[in-house]
């Protein structure tokens, strides 16, 4: 069964740890069961990294725009996954299946990426996230897979980078959004009005966190407390300002004028 998994899909990656060895046992066994072997990735250690002086890190702008930094954890889970998306640029992978150490995985995840594999909708980036209210104000399915599940856009810019799969193109352009870091790699997902990629969800998601176990990220990122000063501190509520009305406004304007090509897929794709 692995052999065939293996010449059959895309590379399996895992961002995880050495020193983690827990979590990637969990993951080896988890993802094992459902007959995929998956390939880890060294993470890095953001609490290793001097932050003030990173070169990747653009700090004035992350506190322009959210009156604090980058959480340590935050950087590094960036940078892990920015490592995985240049390794498919130098050794020409085509597509590849991204997972972060702390998810479960549902026992036909292999059915969904077969059925991803098989389908004639093109795509850059589909998303296995969207666990919550993600859906409940709406999704546009685009293409049926086997046992409930489908491609969909939905409304919204849903958080969560713990499972997906993307094209090298993808990668490429993430890559290239990823230079000088401001906002996690689950911002730059969801901007897909700013990035241009073909960017969509399955729903519901065969992937869901671990919301139990302790994340490798931090909580700090959940502190709202504003840490600037000065020119800093009196400019950030405009740009503010900005960054919620450029948000709000992309990703609806990116729903409402896709909707008649959705629609024209929906109808071409859906089963005879």
């Amino acid at each position: 069964m692995l052999d065939t998994i293996k010449e059959t899909f895309p590379p399996v990656f895992v961002i995880n740890r050495s020193k983690d060895t827990h979590r990637r046992s969990d993951m080896t066994d988890r993802l094992g069961e459902v007959g995929i072997s998956p390939i880890f990735i060294e993470a890095v250690d953001g609490y290793a990294l001097d932050i003030l002086n990173l070169p990747d890190y653009d700090r004035e702008k992350r506190r322009r725009y959210f009156a604090k930094d980058l959480g340590h954890g935050e950087i590094g889970c960036s940078l892990s996954h920015r490592k995985i998306y240049e390794k498919m640029i130098d050794e020409n992978i085509a597509s590849a299946v991204v997972f972060e150490d702390d998810v479960f995985v549902k026992n036909n995840l292999k059915e969904v990426l077969e059925d991803i594999k098989n389908t004639k909708l093109s795509w850059d980036l589909i998303r296995f996230v969207g666990h919550g209210k993600v859906f409940d104000i709406g999704y546009r399915p685009l293409v049926k897979l086997r046992n409930q599940y489908s491609i969909a856009r939905v409304p919204t810019s849903p958080s969560g980078a713990y499972a997906y799969i993307l094209t090298k193109k993808a990668a490429k352009t993430l890559v290239s959004y990823m230079q000088k870091n401001w906002v996690p790699v689950d911002i730059i997902h969801s901007r897909a009005w700013e990035t241009k990629l073909d960017t969509f969800l399955v729903h519901p998601s065969p992937v869901t966190p671990d919301l139990i176990s302790p994340s490798t990220i931090g909580d700090d990122r959940f502190n709202k407390r504003s840490k600037i000063t000065g020119g800093t501190k009196l400019l950030h509520p405009f740009y503010r300002f900005w960054y919620k009305l450029s948000n709000g406004v992309g990703k609806r304007l990116l729903y409402m004028t896709t909707r008649r090509r959705d629609l024209e897929i929906a109808k071409k794709l859906s089963p005879k």
